[in-house]
């Protein structure tokens, strides 16, 4: 079962992945290269998230 932490960290990670599309928008860049940085984000995300779980779970 997820911690409290647990619960903020991804809420907060995924509000970081909104607003982050929302300036790629803003910014006038055309839908493919938002959609190809929104992929390269949400990686980038699962990688760091990942890497917390896995540290968490070796303790």
């Amino acid at each position: 079962m997820p911690s409290f932490f647990d619960r903020v960290l991804e809420r907060e990670l995924k509000d970081a992945l909104v607003k982050f599309e929302r300036e790629l928008r803003q910014a006038g860049l055309d839908e493919e290269h938002v959609k190809s940085r929104i992929r390269g984000a949400r990686q980038f995300v699962n990688f760091l998230y990942g890497r917390y779980i896995g540290k968490r779970e070796r303790a």
